[in-house]
């Protein structure tokens, strides 16, 4: 059986547009070095938490993953506490450009209105 190692991961940016990366597991505690406003607290017990600094209330929210779950193909989602906005997506490729893609469509046709 061959496991896929590569997930995408998507971060909201200051502009409200998703940053999308793709990422092999094993190099999680690079994702700093890809998006500025991310800090990795831990990488243990086959979890992983995340700290981002989010672009719509300005503070610190954490998050904590299980890895088998991400290859096990789920995708995370994770918000801003105090809006209830998306601003991460973690997990297999197709799913979280899915997802970007669906929010950018939606944000074109709100900006359309104006």
């Amino acid at each position: 059986m061959i496991i896929d190692t590569v997930v995408s991961i998507a971060i909201k940016n200051s502009m409200a547009q998703y940053d999308m990366k793709k990422i092999y597991i094993f190099n999680f505690k690079d994702i700093p070095k890809l998006f500025n406003n991310v800090d990795i607290k831990y990488i243990e017990n086959n979890k992983i938490n995340l700290r981002i600094k989010c672009p719509i209330c300005g503070e610190y929210h954490c998050y904590e993953y299980k890895i088998n779950s991400l290859i096990e193909g789920t995708m995370m989602i994770g918000g801003c506490e105090k809006i209830g906005l998306p601003i991460i997506f973690l997990g297999k490729s197709e799913k979280v450009e899915g997802k970007v893609n669906k929010y950018k469509e939606i944000n074109k046709k709100i900006y359309a209105m104006f």
